[in-house]
């Protein structure tokens, strides 16, 4: 085999306590967990700023639900549409250009959102949002699984995923800040400050050289690559389909993480509004206590 230059680098340098892996490998799922704590701190902003916006649109609560659904509305159709259709794309470094796709129309649909002056407006950006982050997210789970070996890809993906706490955390906290001080419309600016960078560097890294190094080094260590390159790979986004759902413990997890999935949602979109309207807190402390739980779930991820 021919060795690629700097393959065999980060046995020397991985502490012992951790996976050993391939420098691009971790690079890797700095990013995607990145992307994750972005996808999170979208999921927060509507919740946390919603008294604002039915202040100022003169919304009443069930309303206030409608704009809340279009956002997840959205992201089931990406997770739905983009998520299969990014298979027939490929694996690695080709999927990666379904993620940039899908965390620039997250970022478009921010940054309009500062400049949205009427209830219609402010609807389809959070429609094309939700649409954005939910394209994004499997197809980020797959990217991070594919630039990993498959021993320690459980390892990966759930420091990966440790992304969606912080972000629940981190974004009310900032979003508290600018709250106490600015207009709600300013908290989207954390969409394009924090997808900006993780796109360029996306770009950077994911390309096929740098796959082929992680790949290269996988087998020379003796571990399993992600995906065999030489195994004929279907391309027919229906065709992975029926064989993902003929697993029986797929389709058993699928329900398990809706239902978990509906109950935090079901909880976090309304909290900020209880929050400032049954406590009559203000708005910056409703949004911090909101995300509090996000500390104690990212403890318990780890």
């Amino acid at each position: 085999m021919t060795k690629v230059p700097g393959a065999l680098a980060p046995a020397a340098r991985t502490p012992g306590w951790l996976p050993r892996a391939h420098p691009v490998s971790w690079q890797m799922l700095g990013i995607t967990t990145l992307a994750m704590l972005m996808i999170s701190v979208d999921r927060q902003l509507l919740p946390t700023v919603l008294p604002a916006i039915m202040q100022e649109f003169g919304l009443d609560a069930a309303q206030g639900g409608w704009l809340s659904s279009l956002s997840f509305v959205g992201t089931l159709i990406g997770a739905l549409v983009v998520g299969v259709l990014a298979d027939s794309v490929g694996t690695g470094h080709r999927r990666a250009w379904s993620w940039v796709g899908a965390c620039a129309l997250t970022i478009g649909s921010a940054f309009a959102t500062v400049y949205a002056r009427s209830l219609g407006a402010l609807q389809v950006l959070r429609f094309t949002m939700g649409l954005g982050t939910g394209a994004m997210e499997p197809v980020n789970i797959a990217v991070a699984s594919e630039f990993w070996q498959k021993e320690n890809r459980g390892f990966a993906l759930g420091v990966h995923h440790t992304g969606m706490p912080l972000g629940q955390f981190v974004g009310p906290v900032l979003m508290g800040l600018i709250l106490a001080n600015g207009d709600w419309r300013a908290t989207f600016l954390w969409i394009p400050l924090i997808g900006l960078p993780i796109i360029l560097l996306q770009l950077y890294l994911g390309r096929r050289r740098n796959e082929e190094q992680v790949y290269a080094w996988i087998r020379e260590e003796g571990l399993t690559v992600p995906v065999d390159t030489d195994a004929p790979v279907s391309r027919n986004p229906l065709t992975n389909l029926r064989q993902a759902f003929a697993e029986r413990n797929v389709r058993l997890c699928l329900v398990m993480n809706f239902l978990f999935l509906w109950t935090e949602m079901g909880v976090a979109t309304f909290l900020t509004y209880q929050l400032t309207s049954q406590l009559g807190l203000s708005l910056a402390e409703a949004a911090v206590i909101s995300g509090a739980s996000g500390l104690v779930g990212w403890a318990g991820q780890i």
